[in-house]
């Protein structure tokens, strides 16, 4: 192994720089080494050169209940570039039936959750009561073994009963958190994703957005390596892992170079992770790594007013799904608001004009205001690969951290985290890595 170096990671995505400043935190010299000439992976910004506008290559929502990551950006000192509401609420407008709210109040956990349903308006006293027994139902679920892995959510939701009030809430909320229409969307995941929302204190309960691009989260993150001895290397792409007898023994890169390595985090996407290793090194789970990818599609429009009522609104009934407040830009009125459509399989293929017609004119029939002000510019932004799918029989093959080759972790997003792929499962992922690397 390197004489400098102690630990190595691949990918500076989240998972990957989670991983590093986790080792660098624990007095590990690391070297990180990434394809591209940034961190972020697949969540990133960069300044407009028309606008001097931050612009992010998609709508990325956090949460405030997202434990691993506030740990990560409170390391690297960025927590302050988050914007976060504390308390959980969702306000959401309905094609033709109108605008109902679903609030937490600062109440101890689950009496917080048990006052937002019974406040909802939209909720009859039935879906009510449902509605206060999912948290014991999303426990069921997740402890079960068996058939509660190949559900889907909408087949969940009718076998508790789910009423199509009830379901008007809850699966907005499941296509937001697993990019997956409910039809098809894993159940357990969801129940993962509602566990965590109902244990988390009123207090953390809410959404979080980057104050001004996904980019500022990262900022840091080279000098805190560097601090602890590591470095950073970007434009360096990792091609394979040379492993002799079940032991890691180092890395080769584009252009002839070798590595030598005895620990290495690899925390890139699962196809990547695919061809950097052999077959058999995955075993049960190989699978995963032809899984497939289900895309987001993001706008970003620009008015000369606000248009919003709150800083997040979904929205139902439409194709744009959720509604964001980014708030004012620049030194003119210039008011941004980022719209999603998560498993957005129709969209990737249809012409941006398109699209971004269809949703100023859903803001529009929406919000009130948005039929009065300018539209000043609009963008739209298409991840086709987005997040891992996540179907139930996926869910089976994302392998865990250690895979039986000694010396060699596996993080990211795709990897059994028992959270859906975001921002939060690869965090974890990569604070699991580095804890088995380093411990």
């Amino acid at each position: 192994m390197s004489t400098r170096h102690d630990v190595i990671v691949v990918g500076a995505g989240f998972a990957g720089v989670a991983a590093a400043t986790a080792l660098a935190e624990r007095g590990a010299r690391v070297l990180v080494l990434e394809t591209r000439q940034r961190p972020g992976g697949r969540a990133y910004s960069w300044t407009d050169p028309r606008t001097g506008e931050i612009q992010d290559n998609g709508q990325h929502v956090l949460g405030a209940f997202y434990d691993e990551t506030l740990r990560l950006l409170r390391r690297i000192g960025t927590e302050p570039a988050l914007a976060v509401d504390p308390t959980f609420h969702l306000r959401v407008w309905e094609r033709g039936r109108g605008t109902f709210e679903l609030r937490c109040p600062t109440l101890p956990s689950p009496f917080h959750w048990l006052a937002a349903v019974g406040t909802c308006s939209r909720l009859s006293p039935q879906a009510k009561l449902l509605a206060l027994a999912l948290p014991g139902r999303a426990r069921a679920l997740i402890s079960r073994n068996g058939d509660g892995s190949t559900l889907t959510v909408d087949e969940w939701l009718a076998r508790i009963g789910g009423r199509e009030d009830l379901s008007t809430v809850l699966r907005p909320l499941a296509l937001a958190s697993l990019n997956e229409d409910p039809l098809e969307g894993s159940a357990e995941l969801f129940a993962q994703v509602l566990e965590r929302i109902f244990k988390s204190p009123a207090r953390s309960s809410g959404l979080a957005l980057p104050r001004r691009g996904l980019g500022e989260l990262m900022d840091g993150f080279e000098e805190y390596v560097a601090r602890q001895g590591g470095e950073v290397r970007y434009r360096s792409t990792v091609l394979g892992l040379r492993i002799e007898a079940g032991r890691l023994t180092g890395l080769s890169l584009l252009g002839g170079d070798r590595i030598e390595a005895r620990r290495v985090v690899l925390a890139v996407p699962h196809d990547r992770a695919g061809w950097m290793l052999a077959p058999e090194h995955f075993g049960d789970c190989l699978e995963i790594t032809r899984a497939s990818w289900s895309p987001i599609v993001s706008t970003v429009h620009t008015y000369d007013r606000p248009i919003l009522p709150s800083r997040f609104v979904g929205l139902v009934g439409t194709h744009t799904q959720w509604a964001f407040d980014r708030g004012r830009t620049g030194t003119q009125e210039r008011h941004v608001v980022g719209t999603v459509r998560s498993a957005a399989f129709s969209d990737v293929e249809r012409p941006g004009r398109a699209i971004l017609e269809e949703t100023a004119g859903e803001l529009a029939e929406a919000f009130p205001a948005a039929r009065g002000a300018t539209l000043l510019d609009a963008r739209v932004y298409k991840e086709r690969r987005a997040t891992l799918r996540s179907l139930p029989g996926v869910q089976r093959l994302r392998p865990p951290t250690e895979i039986g080759v000694r010396g060699l972790y596996l993080a990211g997003d795709w990897t059994k985290t028992g959270l859906p792929p975001t921002i939060e499962g690869a965090v974890l992922s990569g604070h699991r890595a580095a804890a088995l690397a380093w411990s």
